[in-house]
């Protein structure tokens, strides 16, 4: 069974998917009393036989369903209140649901027939599992801030007894499953729980707390041991344990009820361990990561700098101390210059975290020393050890600002010419990147017109001709991008808005131009022509709405960009009602493929390959696949969030699909002190992989429809951005950043099947591929060809059919791995 929501609903649906005939069946016509708002809470049986829906509404409806979708049980209803979760023991012959009505919330239990078979009143309920046999119901409750689990017969519901639960800062598990031993696992505060729930007894009211995060002083010491450290909290009693990971500390003493002094046990590995006390009252209390063997990083932020040195760099991690004249810090063997050490009761605010930060995270900022082009080893040493973080950081080839006034939007890179185009207000200017100047600048033809307002670019397939779209003059430039001469094709503006005109452009490999029309302002109304088609092969070339069917109902303007060749163009409507996404393939030029996306998106980019494209919705990037589905959701650690962070419209892909770069700035547009940067993610996992802080800041404009502010090269060494030392149109420039390494990624496999008996080619497009790469396919090794930094061909070794993880490994030891990046038949 399977739980199905389009992104437009807020309601879902449950549906029966048949995997031989890959169809899927609506199961709401079996119970529509129990789906009037949807299907709520689901739980399956142990066998896989059945499965428990709840209603999504306040009718509190149940009802059983068997594996053929068909109802075996109810629809009943439990009263008028919310069903907020379900468990099923292993036969369905028990079923558990908590029941809320009237400000009273029950654990209700049912049996096969959904009659009730017991009650339990519960305190906060953060999650409910039976055992593996069906003989207990696992209950994780919170009650006053203490956190615990209930067992209760699975058969009564009558109290067995309780366990701590495995609480970290005041937030409690959420149980989800347990294993033949009566080992729980649950969902904590930022990771996962283990809790052992075979000896339930009764828990003392005294209850031990842990300090918040750092609750142990000192929070570092040598692998050796010997630490004498003091932790911190409440209601602590004695006799006690207290362990550092699975070693007992030594020498324990008690200083009252809120302090236990001890000496760290020594360690056999590096880094970060729990702490953790256990009581003879029953009661356990944990601070997680809590003490430090010696120095661990996490994060280095930024993890790029010009060789010239002096950038002011942040390293996260444990273990690093609290005197800065103490630590080491060596970038590629040379000596950076220690500045400042925080705990993180100094740097909360700064990373926006939140009270519930469970992690005694340190930081240091340094100034990075002159340094050699390429990857660098950060090593620290400091009182409790020393540490490497092997190749985390990379000394960039070269950054250099190039200044020109001007009111620039939009930028586009001409591979052929080794040019920028950068639309100004009613010219085009050029940036010759072998010569590192700016040329003169294209005109519309016949002059610039008195209201010119010049946005988007595009360039033909072949490179012969330059689009450029005049939302002022409402009209699309085709211009000689090294004669300068060109046509005027008037495209007019969208009836019923006063302030409208062309904004973005996409040629295809069809001789056609798409247009994407934006109306601004003059009308409440929704735009049903904001796309539109220009046919080159006319003379002169003739406009007209798209006539594409399946386009031709939708509103809004639209975002559009095209790949390299011509055969894609993708589209966002993000003002359209259901946020629609689109795709035009040369392969059917006379339709569209559409999907609602729920998408309110307000930027655009697309990888060359057309393999996929990126949009900026509802605050944040989607990644999503040629055919429209949604491949990842690229999201920063909390240590690597910037609070104010303002994104900048101009969200690029790398050209084989692998790698995302999203501009930002660290505040407010022209503010004083404000930086523009760029954040690099990988497309698949959302990792990121690179932050480059540039010399200026981001020009900027509202959305993907007034300006894109970030390009990049062929194989990503080289990104373009539109800066101001300022912010200020006066004091503009183009500024170009040379990486010495592009990040390892995987964009594309194909073909997406193979035989497993081995013998096929797969080409993998991506990005940092060095020669003498190596791949691994689920373990085994392959035959691989290097054709260029973006493309590896592979020769695929006799698999175990299914699908396929592919990893790479580069000479210089940086790996990345896809799973299921293609099937083995």
């Amino acid at each position: 069974m399977v739980r199905l929501r389009q992104p437009v609903s807020s309601e879902a649906l449950l549906a029966l998917w048949d995997p031989a005939s890959n169809l899927l069946s609506d199961l709401t016509p079996a119970a529509p009393a129990l789906f009037q708002q949807g299907v709520g809470v689901l739980a399956r049986t142990g066998d896989h036989s059945k499965v428990l829906a709840a209603s999504n509404d306040s009718s509190g409806e149940l009802a059983i369903f068997d594996s053929g979708g068909n109802v075996v049980a109810g629809p009943v209803t439990l009263g008028s209140g919310l069903i907020s979760r379900v468990a099923a023991n292993p036969d369905g012959t028990r079923f558990a649901a908590v029941f809320s009505a009237s400000g009273t919330t029950q654990l209700l239990l049912l049996d096969a027939s959904l009659k009730q078979a017991g009650v339990y009143v519960p305190a906060t309920v953060h999650g409910v599992a039976f055992s593996r046999d069906g003989k207990r119901l696992y209950l994780s409750e919170s009650s006053l801030g203490t956190s615990f689990v209930t067992l209760l017969d699975g058969q009564s519901v009558q109290l067995i007894g309780r366990v701590p639960d495995a609480a970290i800062q005041g937030i409690s598990s959420e149980i989800e499953e347990s294993d033949e031993t009566q080992l729980l696992f649950g969902l904590a505060n930022r990771g996962v729980s283990f809790v052992d729930a075979s000896a339930p007894g009764t828990l003392s009211l005294t209850v031990p707390v842990m300090a918040p995060a750092p609750s142990l002083q000192p929070s570092e010491g040598p692998i050796v041991g010997g630490t004498a450290v003091v932790l911190s909290g409440q209601s602590f009693t004695s006799p006690m344990q207290l362990n550092f990971g699975t070693q007992a500390a030594a020498n324990l003493t008690l200083s009252g009820s809120t302090q236990i002094q001890a000496n760290s046990p020594p360690s056999t590995v590096n880094g970060p361990v729990n702490v953790t006390s256990f009581f003879q009252n029953g009661w356990i209390a944990i601070a997680a990561n809590a003490f430090s063997y010696g120095p661990q990083v996490l994060q280095v932020l930024p993890n790029t700098a010009a060789i010239t040195g002096g950038a002011q760099v942040q390293i996260f991690g444990y273990g690093f101390g609290s005197d800065p004249a103490k630590l080491t810090v060596k970038i590629g063997g040379a000596s950076a210059t220690v500045q400042n050490v925080e705990a993180v009761t100094s740097i909360t605010s700064s990373l926006g975290l939140d009270a519930s930060f469970p992690f005694p995270l340190e930081r240091i900022t340094l100034q990075t020393p002159p340094g050699t082009l390429g990857k660098a080893d950060v090593a620290i040493s400091a009182p409790a050890g020393s540490t490497v973080s092997a190749k985390s950081f990379q000394y960039l080839q070269n950054v250099q600002s190039y200044s020109k006034p001007g009111f620039y939007k939009f930028l586009l890179y001409d591979q052929k010419r080794q040019r920028i185009y950068l639309s100004n207000i009613d010219h085009v200017d050029v940036f010759d990147l072998q010569q590192n100047l700016f040329l003169a600048p294209i005109q519309p033809p016949g002059g610039p017109p008195p209201n010119a307002a010049l946005r988007g670019l595009a360039l033909t397939p072949d490179g012969s001709q330059l689009i450029v779209t005049d939302f002022g003059a409402q009209n699309v430039y085709l211009l000689d991008p090294v004669q300068g001469t060109g046509t005027i094709v008037p495209v007019g503006g969208v009836a019923g808005f006063t302030n409208s005109g062309p904004a973005r452009v996409a040629a295809t490999s069809t001789q056609t131009v798409f247009v994407g029309l934006s109306g601004e302002s003059g009308s409440s109304g929704a735009c049903s022509t904001c796309l539109g088609q220009l046919n080159l092969m006319g003379s002169p070339p003739t406009f007209q709405p798209a006539p594409q069917p399946p386009v031709t109902s939708l509103t809004g303007a639209p975002l559009l960009q095209g790949n390299a060749t011509g055969d894609h163009v993708f589209l966002a409507f993000g003002s359209a009602p259901g946020g629609p996404v689109a795709v035009w393939s040369a392969n059917m030029p006379n339709q569209f493929v559409t999907s609602a996306a729920n998408a309110s998106s307000n930027d655009l980019g697309a990888a060359a390959d057309g393999s996929l494209f990126v949009l900026q919705a509802n605050g944040t990037t989607e990644v999503r696949a040629a055919d429209l589905s949604l491949t990842s959701i690229p999201a920063s650690a909390e240590i690597a969030q910037i609070p104010g962070r303002v994104s900048v419209p101009g969200v690029t892909a790398h050209p084989s699909g692998a790698l995302i770069y999203q501009p930002f700035l660290t505040g407010a547009p022209g503010s004083p002190g404000v930086r523009g940067g760029v954040d690099t993610f990988d497309a698949h996992s959302g990792a990121l992989r690179l932050r480059i802080f540039l010399p200026q800041q981001f020009m900027t404009d509202v959305d993907g429809l007034h300006g894109s502010f970030l390009a990049t090269d062929e194989n990503g060494l080289r990104l373009f951005a539109i800066t101001s030392s300022d912010g200020t149109p006066q004091n503009a420039a183009l500024t170009v950043v040379q990486l010495a390494v592009v990040p390892l990624g995987i964009g594309t496999v194909s073909p997406a099947t193979v035989a497993a008996a081995g013998g096929a080619i797969l080409t993998i497009r991506g990005s940092g591929f060095q020669s003498g790469a190596t791949v691994a396919i689920n373990g085994k090794t392959a035959s691989v060809t290097f054709k260029d930094a973006s493309t590896l061909s592979v020769v695929v070794p006799s698999l175990t059919p299914g699908s396929q993880q592919i990893t790479i490994r580069n000479p210089d030891g940086e790996s990345v791995s896809l799973d299921a990046s293609f099937t083995a038949n």
